[in-house]
């Protein structure tokens, strides 16, 4: 009666653990990239829309930013979040840090009647 492997079984098996993790590292490290590109994405539509919300609700503050092409205004995060706009806890996809944590700005801008908004950190 053989007790244990053979080289040649050894072997195989070593090939085909190989042969494994080629096939599945590559994997992992693409769904990995794909999250931080999602991350990065929700952050900005969280951003994007909080800063749309916040012009449209004071629109007679963001007058001429809503009805002149060009211009820009600068908006304090900490005021959308306290007005509720942004949740405080909404963690920065680049720092991994809360937003209540970083002392950031939104510029918000119109480019041919369309508002964008862009998070800066100061």
């Amino acid at each position: 009666m053989r007790k244990g492997f053979t080289l040649l079984e050894l072997l195989g098996i070593i090939i085909l653990l190989g042969v494994i993790i080629l096939v599945a590292v590559p994997s992992l490290i693409q769904s990995n990239k794909n999250a931080e590109i999602n991350d990065q994405k929700e952050f900005n539509n969280a951003v994007n829309n909080a800063c749309i919300s916040y012009i449209q609700v004071h629109s007679d503050e963001y007058n001429d930013l809503l009805n002149t092409s060009g211009t820009s205004k600068t908006i304090e995060t900490e005021t959308l979040t306290k007005e509720g706009y942004l949740k405080s806890n909404l963690k920065n996809p680049n720092s991994k840090t809360n937003i209540e944590e970083e002392n950031s700005q939104i510029i918000a801008k119109n480019s041919n009647g369309q508002i964008t908004c862009e998070y800066r950190l100061q």
